[in-house]
């Protein structure tokens, strides 16, 4: 898998006239080499339906009049650049209006719809795969394989199954003795329904080429499926614009769990100030530098979102923006290939606990992992996002975080984990059960507080956030753990009262009563911590300093030791540490840029990185055995050393957005 690629949209409605007009072999080729692009994804068919090359299945662009595929696909191969090829699966407007009947009819009788745009008004048509439309998309990719037998790839986009209740629906599940109007039977439907396109597709392709490289795009990559992974793709792209509504943490929390499913992985960002396809929208170059640094320190290779203009023309602005990216990442390839990530924590994500399905449409958040990532990154904790498939043993620390519901399986895996010397936190419900408590914890769960808007924390003294002595307002309820021969982790102070139109006090939430409640903030006994309240899903919510500083000191205190690496980094700051397996060396990366709040646009905020601000004289402390060698790196600059016992001390003079310092152990 090549590093510095880029995915080339072109969706262009039949109303536009000229396309590829002003396209020039020559001009498009040299414009992705003098960017140091190695890869660009080409398109073959467009949400609109239209082909851009000859076909027999659908129909090419009623506005042009030359294989505008092949011509892209031969211009980049001479000068030595990949071409994946582009097509879409659920959205195929041509067919929608061809072919009525295969579209997907929601259970509330309406036509399923993807909204979009400035007014969110239109939008496009959902397929249904259980109809002869996924025998007419088949079709389409073995004409593109034939067509295309020297592409280097096959990107599948949108590729969802909703729940459908059309004719051909109601008869598939009639045919398996599903009943059509109960739920539940209609995602057991859609779910084979779905495994049947992956299958097909899966089929269809490496019947062609066995090693052909083929993805399946769904917008998130849910995280507890590995299986279907392993199945199906070769390798995942991670699509996360930041600035759009994946946000800064999505890319991150994907990257932790991609790299355990054990299979190559890329980030993917885009050129837009805010989404895809926003043609005129650009994002500064030191922010896409920066977006690029954070898919290298966490393991992937690079994608950037672009957008071709109808006429085939090369963008200039969005071409300088690339080129100053991705000369930068070349400048650093040799440090980020063939590296592993280095990790003490494990968080069991909530979202892969819950064993998800292929069922509809992902959601890109869950509160508790995002907020989990959100303190690991802030805090400069080494951690990995697992799920129950995983094998804990080497890592120190093992997170549950707020909800996670252990069955016997897992019970006996986290048992085997503490039985070898390994620790576990609780957050909230996780480790409750109908019974209460599955683990011996030195407490009694007796139920969750009535307080739905809230209770009052006061956290023992090392796990109190620095500038606050009092009880602090959570914004939800506390799990009631009554102390047995546990430790206590602090105190809870219930309000006067639940806010509600019948009793309330003040603007917001009622005081904390003056006394603390029997039941106590949390418990630790053996290898096990346990927090009341379900910080991770709060923190994410509320955003409060306290609640991040109580739980990064909850960490550190369930961890058990001090971490393997200690910064002086801002909250701000990012770090993560690789080993690089053939250079034998680790590879540490720090990062810190400042998104800031700008706007917001279809309902999603808009915060773009306007600056790279240099951070000057950041001390290091890292564990390990005394190195050779420490030194920046592409720089060669060596840097000053001191060893305090088992830790290796050194100040990083400047960090500018990204920075890799490699250590060279004897």
């Amino acid at each position: 898998m090549r590093f510095r690629q880029i995915h080339l949209d072109f969706h262009t409605s039949e109303h536009i006239p000229g396309i590829g007009s002003r396209f020039d072999a020559k001009t498009f080729g040299e414009a992705f080499r003098a960017a140091h692009v190695d890869s660009v994804t080409i398109f073959s068919k467009c949400h609109h339906g239209h082909n851009y090359h000859p076909t027999q299945i659908g129909r090419m662009h009623p506005h042009l009049d030359f294989d505008l595929t092949r011509a892209q696909l031969d211009a980049l191969h001479a000068v030595g650049i990949k071409a994946p090829i582009y097509t879409t699966a659920t959205w195929d407007e041509y067919a929608a209006h061809k072919h009525p009947e295969w579209r997907t009819i929601l259970p509330d009788g309406k036509l399923a719809e993807h909204r979009s745009g400035p007014d969110e008004t239109v939008g496009w048509a959902f397929m249904d795969f259980g109809t002869p439309y996924l025998d007419y998309l088949n079709s389409q990719v073995e004409e593109l394989l034939e067509q295309f037998p020297d592409g280097d790839g096959v990107f599948m986009d949108i590729s969802f199954q909703l729940p459908s209740i059309s004719e051909y629906a109601k008869a598939g599940m009639e045919a398996d003795g599903l009943d059509w109007t109960d739920p539940d039977h209609r995602n057991i439907h859609t779910a084979r329904v779905a495994d049947r396109y992956y299958t097909r597709i899966t089929d269809t392709v490496r019947n062609f080429d066995t090693k052909m490289p083929l993805f399946f795009n769904s917008g998130h990559m849910r995280r507890g499926v590995r299986q279907h992974y392993l199945d199906h793709y070769t390798h995942l792209e991670l699509e996360s614009l930041p600035t759009a509504h994946w946000g800064y943490e999505h890319f991150p929390l994907s990257a932790r769990y991609a790299e355990v499913v054990g299979m190559p992985f890329l980030g993917m960002t885009g050129k837009f100030h805010t989404l895809w396809g926003e043609v005129g929208g650009y994002k500064k170059p030191e922010a896409l530098v920066y977006e690029c640094g954070a898919m290298i320190a966490q393991g992937a290779r690079c994608s950037i979102g672009d957008h071709l203009h109808p006429t085939g023309m090369i963008d200039k602005t969005t071409m300088d923006t690339i080129r100053d990216a991705y000369a930068w990442v070349e400048a650093r390839e040799d440090w980020c290939a063939g590296t592993t990530n280095i990790a003490e924590i494990a968080l069991l994500s909530l979202e892969a606990a819950a064993r998800p399905s292929m069922v509809g449409l992902p959601g890109k958040s869950v509160a508790a992992d995002e907020g989990a990532v959100r303190v690991l990154l802030e805090s400069q904790l080494l951690f990995d996002v697992v799920d129950i498939e995983t094998d804990f043993d080497g890592y120190k620390l093992l997170i549950l975080p707020d909800a996670v519901l252990v069955d016997d399986d897992l019970k006996a895996k986290i048992d085997a984990f503490t039985a070898v010397g390994g620790r576990v936190l609780l957050t909230g419900k996780s480790g409750i059960g109908e019974d209460g408590n599955v683990f011996d914890t030195g407490a009694v769960w007796q139920g969750t507080s009535a307080n739905a808007g809230g209770d009052y924390l006061l956290p023992i003294d090392n796990l109190r956030a620095s500038f606050v002595n009092d009880p602090l307002f959570m914004y939800g309820p506390a799990e009631k753990l009554e102390l047995t021969d546990g430790t206590g982790l602090g105190a809870v102070y219930e309000p006067y009262f639940d806010r509600t139109p019948r009793h309330y006090s003040g603007h917001i939430n009622a005081p904390s009563k003056p006394d603390p409640e029997t039941h106590v903030a949390g418990s630790e006994k053996g290898a096990f911590v346990h927090c009341a309240f379900p910080i991770f899903s709060l923190y994410h919510k509320v955003g409060a300093v306290a609640m991040l500083e109580f739980a990064d000191n909850l960490i550190r205190h369930a961890l058990g030791h001090d971490p393997r690496i200690e910064t002086t980094l801002p909250r701000s700051g990012r770090a993560t540490l690789r080993h690089h397996d053939a250079r034998n060396s680790e590879v540490l990366h720090l990062l810190c840029a400042h998104p800031v709040l700008r706007g917001e646009v279809r309902g999603n905020p808009v915060q773009p990185i306007q600056d790279l601000i240099p951070l000057h004289d950041i001390e290091i402390s890292l564990a390990g055995s005394a190195p050779s060698t420490v030194r920046l790196v592409p720089e060669g600059t060596e840097l000053p050393m001191t060893q305090s016992g088992e830790r290796t001390v050194f100040t990083v003079p400047k960090v500018i957005g990204h920075q890799m310092v490699e250590v060279v152990r004897s």
